[in-house]
């Protein structure tokens, strides 16, 4: 059975990936935690990079702006992202970078499931905080 150390892991390095190819840089280190149907990412020594690189000019060709490294272009893929991973509808996202701690702090919510108000994805990975959910 998959617990949430798993999930995390998989959502540290989906959005580890996906911040690189935003920034050009790699965080020297993240860490992703859920906690009921709220999931939080955390990445160290990226933001200025990150900063940089959506005020830089654009040197691809594009489209009518398709494939442009933009911040709404991040968050629509960061809530992909985890909706890939975790196979639940994302409620909310806010994404909070400091500039001075180059740190920045992703916070996606999940919507509930129709059945006990709990995500699919807490009752498939272990439950809320990483318990096994009650049996019944």
């Amino acid at each position: 059975m998959t617990d949430f150390r798993i999930l995390s892991t998989e959502l540290t390095k989906s959005l580890t990936s996906l911040w690189t190819r935003y920034a050009g840089k790699r965080p020297t280190n993240a860490q992703t935690e859920i906690r009921g149907n709220v999931v939080t990412c955390v990445l160290a020594d990226a933001v200025g990079d990150f900063n940089k690189s959506m005020i830089a000019p654009q040197t691809r060709d594009t489209v009518r702006g398709a494939d442009m490294l933009t911040p709404a272009a991040y968050k629509r893929d960061a809530v992909a992202a985890v909706v890939r991973v975790t196979r639940q509808r994302v409620a909310s996202f806010v994404s909070s970078h400091d500039r001075d701690t180059d740190v920045a702090t992703e916070v996606f919510t999940l919507e509930p499931s129709l059945s006990r108000g709990a995500p699919r994805a807490a009752r498939r990975f272990g439950g809320a905080y990483g318990r096994p959910p009650p049996r019944a």
